[in-house]
């Protein structure tokens, strides 16, 4: 913009030299009527040549004006963006965080669960050994009655099962723990084994 104005001034300097140097008629009129005509030109060149620059201007305000619209809107949009994958973020971090106390919870299950073995195995071996001695001493009558098992205690869990439900349906039809629920699954296992 500066170098239009370095043009304009350029210009009106020529014109002014310009002027200076057409030879002067002797005769008054001549010279004032052709001195005149050129001013005029000089004038309406300067004139226009003004009008154009006016144009160029208004031209490159407008461009800067949608230039700052459209980037304002795309920083919006990218503020709306980054907002949005806030959000994800912080919900994938709570989701984790369940996953995690999850895991956890299976985990402790799961050590369980071979605790729970042998405290069974245990309890099976001194109840064989009870009923050797009680047979050893005569204190038992000679018909014993036979042991539920596990399939009809839980007769509900297996029909379930065996109709091919998950354990998860299983646990919220019966109110059970999943980690209960796979226990008994595996005691019918070995029962009928």
């Amino acid at each position: 913009m500066n170098d239009a104005w370095l043009y304009v001034v350029l210009l009106g300097a020529a014109a002014v030299l310009y002027a200076f140097l057409i030879p002067k008629n002797k005769s008054g009129k001549q010279s004032a009527s052709g001195s005149d005509s050129v001013v005029r030109e000089v004038e309406q060149t300067l004139e226009q040549y003004m009008v154009e620059m006016e144009k160029e201007n208004d031209d490159l305000v407008n461009l800067l004006v949608q230039i700052r619209q459209e980037t304002g809107a795309k920083q919006l949009a990218l503020q709306e963006q980054l907002a949005e994958m806030r959000s994800r973020l912080s919900e994938m971090e709570r989701t984790s965080g369940k996953h995690e106390v999850r895991i956890e919870q299976l985990s402790s299950v799961e050590q369980a669960i071979p605790e729970v073995r042998t405290s069974q195995e245990t309890a099976k071996r001194l109840k064989n050994e009870l009923i050797e001695i009680a047979v050893e001493q005569e204190q038992l009558e000679p018909e014993v009655e036979p042991e539920d098992s596990v399939r009809s205690r839980y007769s509900q869990l297996f029909e379930m099962h065996d109709q091919g439900k998950s354990i998860d349906a299983i646990a919220k039809t019966t109110g059970m723990q999943r980690g209960e629920i796979q226990l008994i699954l595996r005691l019918a296992k070995r029962e009928d084994a």
